[in-house]
């Protein structure tokens, strides 16, 4: 299945529902930063709860996630616009955990189950806000479903996963549903029932079901109306050779010569997609010179 991510309402007006395949893109952060098993579970959920989110909180600018708990993962932070753009990385991307009694990765330990995740929501206006909660267990979807429960974004649920084998990410996506006011406590219990007995989305992702049929499968018992073709979502980061060296303007002439003439290059990295960037001495000189 291609990555995209699909949009719909119940026809009844009391739900609607973001669904995204992601196997694709973590994958690709799984390779660029070089990922554990076990980061790639922790790093691959937070990017699939990021690329959900977006169209839902942040229609026109961009929604931060970050996971800041006692494990030994450390940090993760993530990025996702409502274009489907999304990038991220994790402190430790080497940390391995053993399975934990259920037979799964253990991202719970490795996030840590003391901390605080911090969402920050930038409308594109200008101006952002950041909301922040306490750790419910680690396990990423658990604590996203926390925050939304602490947010405005009442009624809502997420559901995200990711699946490894040995040759790498077999499955990755997630869903997100948020009731309407035309809502009944009918439709409630049929919501609930139905995110207990599904089982979990990459086992339907890798039955081979697309994501209409994973939303019907999960929806089952609401009449869907899609509300966009299924749109394409990828990670990809805002670096670029020009931000680098926009960067470098900062240090003053007498560093830059000193840095061409010692180091004979700028580097640099970028966190968020572990591309690197390099100047060379001769525009190193020549930028100091333009000072």
């Amino acid at each position: 299945m291609e990555d995209g991510i699909l949009k719909a309402v119940s026809t009844d007006g009391s739900l609607k529902a973001v669904i995204a395949s992601t196997t694709n893109l973590v994958a690709d952060a799984r390779r660029r930063h070089n990922l554990s098993f076990t980061a790639t579970a922790a790093l691959g959920r937070a990017l699939t709860a990021g690329v959900l989110l977006a169209p839902l909180v942040a229609r026109k600018g961009q929604v931060a996630l970050k996971f800041q708990g006692d494990g030994p993962l450390g940090k993760i932070l993530v990025d996702a616009s409502p274009e489907g753009t999304v990038r991220g990385f994790v402190d430790n991307p080497q940390i391995e955990l053993p399975l934990n009694a259920l037979g799964n990765f253990d991202v719970g330990s490795a996030v840590g189950k003391t901390g605080y995740l911090h969402v920050t929501i930038d409308q594109g206006f200008g101006r952002s806000h950041t909301s922040t909660v306490e750790l419910a267990t680690g396990e990423i979807g658990e604590d996203v479903n926390q925050y939304l429960v602490n947010s405005d974004q009442t009624g809502s649920v997420l559901v995200v996963g990711t699946h490894l084998d040995t040759n790498g990410v077999e499955a990755a996506g997630g869903l997100i549903v948020q009731l309407l006011p035309d809502h009944t406590e009918e439709s409630i219990c049929r919501l609930e029932n139905n995110i207990s007995t599904f089982g979990t989305f990459t086992f339907l992702m890798r039955r081979g079901m697309d994501l209409e049929q994973i939303l019907a499968r999960i929806l089952d018992g609401f009449t869907l109306q899609t509300v966009t073709p299924i749109h394409p979502i990828s990670f990809k980061c805002k670096c670029s050779d020009e931000r680098f060296f926009e960067a470098l303007k900062v240090l003053n002439p007498a560093d830059l010569i000193s840095m061409a003439e010692e180091e004979g290059k700028a580097e640099g990295r970028c966190h968020f997609c572990n591309e690197h960037y390099y100047v060379n001495k001769e525009r190193l000189l020549s930028l100091a010179r333009s000072y």
